[in-house]
């Protein structure tokens, strides 16, 4: 989630091939009605797709092939309600979802973020997990053994949870990592991360389980407003730019880091993905229509094909 709600993106969905390697898939699912405004996005293996919404502070789920997203975990009561980062960490069936309070972003105290954990099946809500006053919840990606670790947005920092706690741990603090937002493990056992204003992309090496070096990587092109990202089975990360309403392919040589545009134009803040099989499902937010809800319209998880 970007810290400024002021992109002049159209609406309208028109996605454009680059190189003929990008086009519509299967049908797009509608996600809830009027008022979601959905952030982030997971999926499992079979297809299923999960959605958070920061407008009504619900999780959705589509069945695999489903056109619509039905209301699956209803909003909380206490605490922040937004939901931001989703992840289905499909081998320890759990899914985590970050809660935060948009009020940070006006300038105004708000509340403390809460990680909370899910049965990945049932929904049944399994660990609560207060991040502390100031926080700013906003992506979550898990290691093999199901520890968690957790981007806070507002302190530039990444938190670690163990299996099971209901406490969180500081994990790695640095002025790099100003406006942390999108994480996701690759293939190389990294952390790749990045900064939403900063509009950066870092690699974390990983030492058994200690912070390792951080290293900002070189960009072919310029990214803006880097968001969601999630590795696919394939080995390449992508990438939403909610800034830019563009999704990318990104694939690494040492410290550079190549940006391939997969789709660009008409998309309102695109800002999280998830590849299932052969197909990119993207998360457009509209955050220019938060201010007037009543032209946001409709809500959709869009299909990609990527061959």
């Amino acid at each position: 989630m970007r810290t400024v709600f002021n992109f002049g993106v159209a609406s309208a969905v028109l996605l454009g091939c680059i190189g003929g390697t990008a086009a519509f898939a299967a049908d797009k699912v509608q996600v809830g009605d009027a008022g979601v405004f959905p952030e982030s996005i997971t999926s499992t293996a079979d297809g299923t797709l999960i959605v958070g919404s920061i407008g009504t502070g619900q999780i959705f789920r589509a069945a695999p092939g489903a056109t619509t997203a039905d209301s699956w975990i209803a909003a909380v009561t206490d605490g922040p309600t937004a939901v931001l980062g989703v992840y289905a960490d499909e081998a320890n069936q759990t899914l985590w979802a970050c809660y935060a309070d948009l009020a940070l972003f006006a300038g105004a105290g708000g509340k403390a973020s809460v990680l909370r954990s899910y049965d990945l099946a049932s929904g049944t809500l399994k660990t609560t997990v207060p991040l502390g006053e100031g926080t700013f919840c906003n992506d979550i990606a898990t290691a093999a053994d199901g520890t968690a670790y957790v981007a806070d947005t507002a302190g530039g920092q990444l938190f670690k949870v163990a299996p099971g706690a209901t406490t969180a741990e500081p994990f790695l603090k640095d002025a790099a990592l100003a406006s942390l937002d999108g994480l996701s493990f690759g293939p190389d056992g990294a952390l790749y991360l990045n900064g939403v204003s900063t509009n950066k992309l870092f690699r974390l090496a990983m030492a058994d389980g200690a912070p390792g070096t951080l290293t900002e990587l070189t960009l072919s092109q310029p990214i803006s407003g880097p968001d969601g990202m999630r590795f696919g089975d394939d080995g390449v990360l992508y990438l939403a730019e909610n800034g830019s309403g563009q999704v990318d392919a990104v694939t690494f040589d040492g410290d550079t880091a190549t940006i391939r545009v997969l789709a660009k134009d008409g998309w309102d803040s695109p800002t999280a993905v998830t590849k299932v099989g052969d197909t990119l499902w993207v998360i457009e937010a509209k955050f220019s229509k938060m201010a007037t809800p009543q032209e946001a319209g409709s809500f959709y998880a869009y299909p990609v094909a990527l061959q």
